[in-house]
């Protein structure tokens, strides 16, 4: 698995193309379109997803172009990784 981190808050995440995060999106908002309503807001907080979900970092808000390579060190084992789009595309 490819890692990189933030260079602003040294967040760790894992890499996806841009294929893969809209392919994940339309997945997820097919499935949250099948929800009632009152599961939507319980569950997802009334929200479908975006592509912005994977174009900034989940700690900082700041954006993948400015991510760098990770080394093994940089993310403890056992540590949950969100997605990002691959800032080498």
């Amino acid at each position: 698995m490819k890692t990189v981190k933030c260079d602003k808050c040294c967040w760790v995440h894992f890499v996806m193309s841009r294929q893969e995060a809209e392919n994940s999106v339309k997945q997820f908002n097919d499935y949250y379109d099948t929800l009632s309503i009152e599961k939507q807001n319980d569950y997802y907080g009334g929200h479908k997803s975006s592509i912005t979900n994977y174009e900034y970092c989940f700690r900082c808000n700041n954006h993948y172009k400015n991510f760098i390579p990770a080394n093994n060190s940089d993310c403890p084992i056992g540590s949950t990784l969100q997605p990002i789009i691959d800032p080498s595309q």
